[in-house]
């Protein structure tokens, strides 16, 4: 569904007109590793033909059996120049001119990885080679890069024929399969991933939808922008919406480091939506400064961006950040707990992070204690599960607010919020057997909360959404089946869901889509495994839109705070020296990382090799 853009309800319109300047900075890819402050949605810095090699193809060889010719075939298609001019010299004319590639790409780990069996014909005039390998990723239609299960099997078939049907002549690819096959050092070298740029529901945040396109020629523009107008991915299109016309077919002119998009709209056309997308969407391209959009036929004026040409505004524009991707201000302070309080601060200075504030009302003073907490992102609220976990509570922050008790009778975990002023909670509940959990009740009631620790162990559980934070809709997370949510986090822009499952002691770092039904039903579902190479998750956070911050552990490492990207296909990074003692770790856009330690201090990383103790607390966590 597409609409004209418009803003959420009426009570979030103060928060969309709050969200603040973001980060100019053009990005394009997501590095392995990279400075720890985040921009504002794009979450790399840099070139996005950086580490890009042309692939000087060898071509094949004459006299070479049917399996050498298989295996330099595979070498060279990571060639596209020419519409893959390369690969198509190993095929027979026939086949060249028929062979169109649908845009699917099978990963294979490497070419030493690679069987093939070769079964040549009595007439020695066609033959069959047959390649395994293992199959580690698929790129598809869409561009989603998608990471394979262990185990899985790469077996494609290839059939060959002697060229002219000579005895004497050269082997030559007869027929193959219709995707590429690329070694994932192929996919590293020709690929890069890139976010296309849609609206929430709400239509008060972009969400990007990462994507995995060639650059290995001039045309990287044109493909963005018209792969940005056909529409999101499979996956996140139940979720989000485009301002673009469903059949929209994009002119694309591009001169020098200027861009010309030409669409046309029928009805009402949302030219601040397409704008924005499209704004939002070149950023990630260093060499385009300004863009004009023309809707059917003529050219939209942009009033107000900062006194640049308005027909021609710049991507990066601080007149596009009312939709920003981050949902959040610049400004925005980090939350901790400290002796039965909650305290905000701003300045992420060691000398001086230790003079933040007491947080006013109820909740930060400590009058009704509490063992886990959220705040809001216009930071007005706080939610929070009191000590035992059977209530949740929420509260304006100002002094003297009352306090309203939104969910009760129950074992409450994790709770979250997004930027429509939506709660997610989590609850633990009872086992399938009947048994009614009081006696476990009663045992979490009397303990003290341990702000500083992890959530309590994995059982069956609810999720809840407090629309507004208070309408109660119970959120329908059966595609999780029996597997527990161990750790749940929305996202800001409130779309997916990150979350922590554990089946058998072993965890998974998942992220699922939000729907929302037509009958104000809500489901979280189609999740999506990342970062398979990590064997132990114990803490989350949306660092920004494309990319989570993590405390885990790599196979044979100790625990350490990971930058885990979206895109599926960037390996996690690390995000500083580890420290053994963390315990949760927190994100935002534009801002440092900090992380809570066992032993009740906070600690602070504002570059990417170094953690510093600031101040002693627990829990430290930004707005969301």
């Amino acid at each position: 569904m597409r609409t004209p853009h418009r803003f959420g309800r009426a009570a979030r319109a103060c928060l969309a007109a709050a969200v603040a300047v973001v980060s100019m900075a053009a990005c394009a890819t997501v590095p392995t590793t990279g400075p720890v402050v985040a921009s504002d949605g794009n979450e790399s810095e840099g070139d996005p033909y950086g580490g890009y090699v042309r692939l000087l193809p060898a071509g094949p060889q004459e006299g070479v059996a049917p399996e050498g010719l298989v295996s330099d075939f595979l070498k060279d298609m990571g060639s596209f120049e020419q519409d893959y001019e390369a690969a198509r010299s190993y095929m027979l004319s026939s086949t060249d001119q028929s062979w169109n590639p649908d845009g699917t790409v099978k990963v294979f780990p490497g070419h030493d990885t690679v069987d093939l069996d070769t079964e040549i014909s009595g007439d020695g005039l066609t033959a069959t080679v047959r390649m395994r390998s293992s199959l580690v990723a698929t790129i598809d239609e869409d561009g989603r890069y998608v990471s394979g299960d262990s185990g899985r099997l790469l077996d494609e078939t290839f059939v060959l024929a002697r060229e002219e049907e000579d005895p004497e002549g050269e082997w030559r690819i007869q027929s193959l399969p219709d995707e590429l096959i690329l070694s994932q050092l192929d996919v590293e070298r020709t690929h890069r991933p890139f976010n296309l740029y849609y609206f929430n529901p709400d239509e008060n945040a972009l969400v990007p939808d990462p994507v995995y396109l060639p650059v290995s020629n001039d045309e990287l523009t044109k493909r963005l922008l018209h792969r940005l107008v056909r529409g999101p991915s499979t996956w996140l299109d139940p979720s989000v919406h485009s301002s673009f016309a469903e059949d929209a077919d994009p002119e694309v002119e591009v001169e020098e480091d200027r861009v010309t998009v030409s669409v046309t709209a029928p009805g009402q056309a949302d030219e601040f939506g397409m704008g924005a997308q499209i704004a939002w969407t070149l950023r990630q391209l260093p060499e385009i400064q300004e863009f004009t959009l023309r809707v059917n036929g003529n050219e939209v004026d942009f009033p107000g961006a900062e006194g640049e040409s308005a027909d021609r505004p710049r991507p990066g524009s601080t007149y596009w950040s009312e939709v920003s991707p981050g949902a959040t201000s610049p400004g925005v302070h980090v939350y901790y707990s400290h002796e039965g309080q909650l305290w905000s601060a701003s300045d992420w200075d060691t000398d001086t992070f230790g003079s933040g504030e007491p947080v006013p009302g109820p909740l930060g003073s400590g009058e009704v204690p509490l063992g886990r907490f959220a705040v809001s992102l216009d930071e007005q609220t706080i939610a929070g599960v009191t000590t035992g976990g059977r209530e949740v509570v929420t509260s304006q922050a100002t002094p003297g607010a009352d306090v309203r008790e939104v969910l009760a009778d129950g074992v409450f975990t994790e709770l979250s919020w997004d930027v429509n002023g939506d709660l997610w909670v989590v609850e633990e509940v009872d086992d399938e057997d009947g048994e009614d959990g009081e006696e476990a009740r009663e045992d979490s009631d009397a303990e003290s909360p341990n702000l500083n620790g992890p959530p309590p162990s994995p059982g069956p559980t609810d999720l809840w959404l407090l629309r507004d934070g208070h309408e109660v809709v119970r959120v329908d997370v059966s595609a999780l089946r029996d597997r527990p949510l161990v750790q749940f986090q929305i996202s800001r822009d409130g779309t997916r869901a990150a979350v922590v499952t554990e089946v058998d002691g072993r965890r998974s770092l998942q992220v699922g889509r939000v729907v929302q039904g037509a009958d104000g039903q809500v489901s979280v579902e189609s999740f999506v495994t990342l970062a398979r190479e990590l064997e132990d998750v114990t803490d989350i956070s949306w660092r920004s839109g494309d990319q989570l911050v993590v405390l885990g552990t790599r196979e044979g490492g100790t625990s350490q705070a990971l930058l885990v990207s979206l895109d599926g296909g960037t390996p996690p990074a690390s995000a500083g020296t580890p420290v053994a003692s963390m315990v949760t770790v927190s994100g935002a856009p534009g801002q440092p990382l900090v992380a809570g330690s066992d032993d009740g201090n906070i600690w602070v990383s504002s570059d990417p090799l170094n953690w510093q103790s600031v101040v002693e607390g627990g829990s430290p966590a930004f707005p969301g």
